[in-house]
């Protein structure tokens, strides 16, 4: 027995052996090649990747594998071509693989960035700060199209600012244009004045922390401004919706940014009653709301707000669906 033993701890000690002495060549290689620095062609460390975001549910893997090369190379998407053939240092190499995984979890790529363009900026992203959609730069477009002319300077609000995207994005096309923003997050408002001095934006951007509600529209200090323009991108997903939202949302934005309550107008009401207040007759009112709002909010015109609000039209975005709002202060 004794024998038997000894023998078969002997050939549990030789497998054993091989494993560590496998592991032990693995990182000495490892150091080897980043002390080295041996590279590695990103066609080769692409490998197994598309598969694994696939099963992850990921959509639109090129572009995202793309973008995070891109990060890792310190490059502008833009300027990667055919990125493949670029090559990663090991210690890259490493880095790349961490951030696929991160992103094999259902983590919005914008925060794994830590960055993303929006219009001509680049603007920093937070956890729990909401990530500016596609969408919103074609509303954007629409209002810088709507003052590009305007001669006289202009005096904006903007309701939920988030990062600062929509405002800062404005500001930068528009330099008659100054911007007063409210946001109810506190990690939300400090990011968008980060981004407004990164940008240089800052002497014409001032941020507020503040919760807009019944009566209590804007700060104190805001009390008795009126503007010539309100620009709001605010939560319009219907409550009933969540069970619906990607896991990207659900699992890593903050959802308050989206809950539009019942119909997805509960903000949106917000900003209708502060624009009666807070807008110059003949100001405008610009909303970017979900493809089944703007004949509700047609209607609601007409029944609440008429001989305050006038709606002037509602447009739609790439994808064809009826999303941005134009409103008059009469």
């Amino acid at each position: 027995m004794l024998k038997s033993f000894t023998f078969d701890t002997f050939k549990l000690s030789r497998s054993a052996t091989k494993q560590i002495f496998g592991i032990h060549q693995h990182y000495c290689a490892l150091n080897y090649n980043q002390s080295h620095g041996q590279r590695v062609e990103v066609r080769k460390a692409l490998e197994g990747w598309y598969e694994k975001l696939k099963d992850a549910g990921v959509g639109d893997i090129e572009f995202n594998l793309k973008c995070l090369v891109a990060h890792v190379l310190k490059r502008k998407f833009s300027t990667l071509k055919s990125y493949k053939t670029e090559e990663f240092t090991a210690e890259q190499h490493s880095e790349f693989s961490r951030l696929c995984e991160a992103r094999c979890a259902r983590m919005p790529l914008q925060h794994i960035l830590g960055e993303w363009d929006f219009m001509d900026l680049t603007l920093k992203t937070a956890p729990t700060v909401f990530i500016p959609r596609p969408e919103t730069e074609e509303f954007v477009s629409k209002v810088i199209e709507e003052y590009r002319n305007v001669k006289q300077p202009i005096d904006m609000l903007e309701v939920g600012c988030g990062s600062g995207a929509i405002s800062l994005a404005i500001l930068n096309a528009l330099p008659h244009v100054t911007s007063t923003a409210i946001e109810r997050s506190k990690v939300a408002t400090t990011l968008a004045w980060e981004n407004a001095k990164s940008l240089k934006l800052s002497d014409r951007f001032t941020p507020y922390n503040h919760t807009t509600s019944k009566n209590n529209y804007l700060p104190k200090e805001l009390a008795d401004r009126k503007f010539d323009l309100i620009v709001s991108n605010p939560p319009y997903v219907r409550t009933e919706e969540f069970p619906l939202l990607q896991p990207e949302v659900t699992l890593y934005e903050n959802l308050n940014a989206l809950d539009g309550g019942q119909d997805g107008l509960q903000i949106a009401r917000l900003v209708f009653d502060l624009a009666c207040l807070h807008l110059r007759p003949g100001g405008k009112l610009w909303l970017e709301l979900g493809s089944e709002h703007p004949p509700l909010v047609k209607t609601i015109m007409n029944l609440k707000y008429e001989g305050r609000l006038r709606f002037i039209s509602s447009y739609i975005d790439q994808y064809k669906r009826d999303r941005f709002v134009e409103i008059e202060k009469v």
